[in-house]
């Protein structure tokens, strides 16, 4: 972080403006490796050695990258990479290289940047062009896109300010945090929304010496720490007895209280200490009219919209699909041709037309068959708005660059704000009584957490810290949604990483999901569930049965396809159960086996891992869905083909139905196990029951 401070100021120094200077590698001078042409313009590097090294094209002539020292690209690996080393040409010699991180492993397309300034402030002589060396073993693919060199952009320079005044601030915030979750409770209290109301309940500790005074205490979402500095409303029962106190829900300027939290207090008025938890409301009072929603069986599709081949949705009998809905897409701030005004927590905001007409086609075409809905909330990096902009309020102001999606913003109550406004908006609209919009039914937050640094960044921050934003999110999405349907649920998504990880900057789903339990244990449980990813240990290769990184056991590095049994045994732990005795809801929203190419072999391994994968589901009590990923192969998912359907500008067969697809259609009906009985000679089994584990799941390691 100094480096890049440094950097900063370099730059101010000189008072650049230098240009973007775009590059590529060859497959000139490549060493272990072989260079290739990929989709979308991507280059494509394979190491092949224990030495593998790239040149990159050369700089034009009179580059100075002094005023231009970072080199930044798009890359995309399901592997990643060994340490990278970057050396200078001329000299291409080890004192003048730097060694820098190697890049994780990536599921999607995510941003990365490297400061060239140590290895510039060795050299006098200038650059032709640059060696990269990636790793020190064969085996590794990368694909790259969009490299370039460049000054460190506005974003990058206020980031890294931010960064360095706040670590500090961040490790007294975890520990203080950490303190408080592991705290006695204190008073549990019963909390409960009414249309204009909130009504709290509780019971006031024994008297114990001199009589105090006691308070309820309201605490702002954004609060990492809760304290009692907020509003108060003084509770008059006697020590030791019951209490009930009704506060309008509704603050003077419009704020409104449904997502606040609420504790106990006592003391003297301007000196309070907290006798509780912050505890959020346990029930809020519904607009009447909605049922729950019964799947006609477990068969669902990822990314539904119009534009998809939807007749799918009939020949497939899928009863479930997911939506992908990013907030700045319909939500604005300020008033504008094709906008109207949306009232909500004491000011107006702004939706966009068209926008709102597009998802209102997508959801309108969901109900017409009639499919449950999970909505997959997402909010994009806040590049490039100005101050105000409704992208500028609600992406978390800490998010790096190198993410795809981010956190939203609990940093203060304009964040706050805006993430309310655009829940609000899509809860009220999709869940009407008529129907007349389509209806969510489910909530997905944001996507694949675990792996937060590419799919919900939040910047640097340590796993309490970032369950301590993503809670308040789920919390948020659980109350706004209760109000126009009782029966929404929301969900935590996680890739198939449980007890591993694959990038030094995300998280292991097994510790997620229990700092989840420790918050809902503290500040009053809700029922959210699990949206689980288990892709096959390597998402190029169908043969799950083959994985070697699941385990029958609680410490399995991945949950896959082999081992679906693990997250079954995790939802019917105890500990893990809402309220301690009902069984959270599991679905496996994102998920599908690849075929390598089209070839017969990797058609039939494609097909056979499905099957596979549908035999390990059936009999988990817990699993409600399971939502086939990707519904047709897409160019822009490095290389991976795991459609239902081939490209769409496949030159052989465009949109084909694979193999794959009929298994998938005869899932759940009685022409399944004739379809699927192919399989058992690809995966080795004489009987299906050869693949279901009935053993029990502890700690120990069963392969």
């Amino acid at each position: 972080m100094v480096r890049i401070l440094g950097l900063v100021g370099m730059l101010l120094a000189l008072d650049v403006k230098a240009e973007e200077v775009a590059l590529s590698f060859v497959p000139e001078g490549a060493h272990d490796a072989v260079v290739r042409d990929a989709d979308g313009g991507a280059v494509e590097i394979e190491t092949t050695g224990s030495d593998p090294y790239v040149y990159t094209t050369p700089f034009p002539e009179g580059t100075d990258l002094r005023s231009a020292p970072v080199l930044a690209f798009e890359y995309f690996s399901l592997t990643g990479t060994g340490p990278v080393q970057v050396f200078a040409d001329p000299p291409v010699r080890e004192d003048a290289s730097l060694h820098a991180p190697g890049l994780g492993a990536s599921q999607g397309w995510s941003a990365h940047r490297i400061d060239l300034a140590p290895l510039l402030d060795q050299l006098e002589a200038p650059v032709r062009r640059l060696r990269i060396d990636f790793g020190r073993a064969a085996g590794h693919t990368v694909q790259i896109r969009n490299m370039a060199v460049r000054p460190l952009n506005a974003e990058e320079q206020a980031l890294a300010a931010r960064a360095a005044e706040a670590k500090e601030r961040e490790a007294a915030l975890d520990a203080a945090l950490s303190a408080y979750l592991r705290s006695p409770g204190g008073a549990a209290l019963d909390i409960e929304v009414t249309e204009d109301q909130i009504r709290i309940r509780g019971a006031l500790p024994p008297a114990s010496g001199d009589a105090i005074a006691f308070y309820l205490v309201e605490i702002p979402v954004e609060a990492t720490l809760p304290d009692a500095s907020g509003p108060r409303w003084p509770v008059t029962a006697p020590a030791g007895s019951a209490f009930s106190k009704t506060i309008p829900r509704y603050a003077e300027d419009g704020r409104d209280r449904l997502y606040s939290r609420w504790a106990l207090a006592s003391g003297e008025a301007g000196a309070l200490a907290l006798q509780s938890h912050a505890q959020y409301a346990g029930r809020v009072a519904a607009r009447p009219g909605l049922t729950p929603a019964q799947p006609r069986n477990r068969k669902g599709l990822g990314a539904f919209s119009p534009g998809r081949p939807v007749e799918d949705v009939v020949e497939l009998d899928v009863s479930a699909v997911t939506v992908n809905i990013l907030l700045d897409h319909f939500m604005r701030t300020a008033p504008g041709d094709g906008r109207t005004p949306c009232a909500y927590g004491g000011r107006t905001w702004y939706t966009d037309d068209g926008a709102v007409a597009q998802l209102d086609n997508t959801m309108r075409g969901a109900a017409a068959h009639g499919l449950i809905v999970s909505a997959i909330i997402l909010v994009n990096q806040a590049t490039g708005a100005a101050e105000g902009d409704f992208r500028r309020l609600v992406a978390h102001p800490d998010a790096d660059p190198a993410g795809i999606f981010v956190m939203p913003n609990f940093t203060g109550p304009e964040g706050v704000a805006a993430y309310a406004a655009a829940l609000n908006f899509l809860a009220e609209r999709y869940s009407r009584p008529d129907g007349a919009f389509g209806r969510i039914h489910h909530w997905i937050l944001h996507n694949e957490v675990n792996s937060g640094w590419v799919w919900t960044n939040m910047g640097e921050k340590s796993a309490l810290r970032y369950m301590d934003a993503y809670h308040k999110s789920m919390r948020m999405a659980q109350l706004i949604a209760w109000q126009y349907d009782p029966h929404a649920r929301v969900y935590i998504s996680l890739e198939h990483h449980w007890n591993s990880i694959y990038n030094p900057h995300c998280y292991k789903g097994r510790d997620l999901l229990a700092l989840l339990l420790e918050f809902s244990q503290a500040e009053g449980d809700f029922p959210w569930g699990v949206a689980l990813h288990p892709y096959p240990e390597d998402l190029r290769d169908p043969r799950a049965w083959e994985d070697e990184t699941a385990w029958y056991s609680f410490d399995t590095p991945r949950i896959t396809f082999k081992n679906l049994e693990v997250i079954d045994a995790w939802a019917h732990r105890p500990e893990a159960r809402y309220k301690d005795e009902i069984v959270r809801d599991v679905q496996f929203t994102e998920q599908g086996p690849n075929s390598p190419d089209y070839s017969e072999a990797s058609l039939r391994d494609q097909a056979a891992s499905m099957a596979y994968a549908w035999k390990k589901l059936a009999p988990l009590k817990s699993v409600s869905m399971f939502h086939f990923h990707n519904w047709v192969d897409n160019r822009h998912e490095g290389g991976l083909r795991i459609g239902l359907r081939r490209f769409p500008d496949d030159e052989d067969e465009p949109l084909g139905k694979k193999p794959v697809w009929y298994v998938f259609q005869a899932l759940e009906t009685d022409a399944q196990e004739e379809a699927i009985a192919f399989a058992k000679e690809v995966i080795g089994i004489e009987d299906w029951d050869n693949v279901v584990y009935t053993g029990e799941i502890t700690e120990t390691k069963i392969d």
